[in-house]
């Protein structure tokens, strides 16, 4: 049963090693995501122990952090280019 099974040849290309993919696509963090993500979840930790209003404060902020770390991560189409506009 194992003789019908056909590995891939190597003379024909075969697909690419994905290790070698990822740290070809790999990029570092950026510090403005790391950042906004580290207070958003010390928000969160802290709103635990506040009072309420406090609390639904911490929350809010936590929330908008999360949001601007996210637009921060999100990646930008190839044919914009955001740094040439001038506003």
């Amino acid at each position: 049963m194992l003789g019908l099974i056909s590995t891939p040849d190597p003379r024909y290309g075969g697909a690419p090693d994905p290790d070698e993919e990822r740290e070809r696509r790999w990029e570092p963090i950026n510090w403005r995501i790391s950042v906004s993500m580290t207070v958003s979840l010390l928000c969160l930790i802290v709103s635990g122990a506040t009072p309420a209003v406090v609390t639904v404060l911490l929350h809010i902020s936590a929330v908008g952090l999360c949001i601007y770390a996210m637009r921060l991560a999100w990646p930008t189409r190839p044919g914009s280019d955001q740094d040439d506009v001038d506003a």
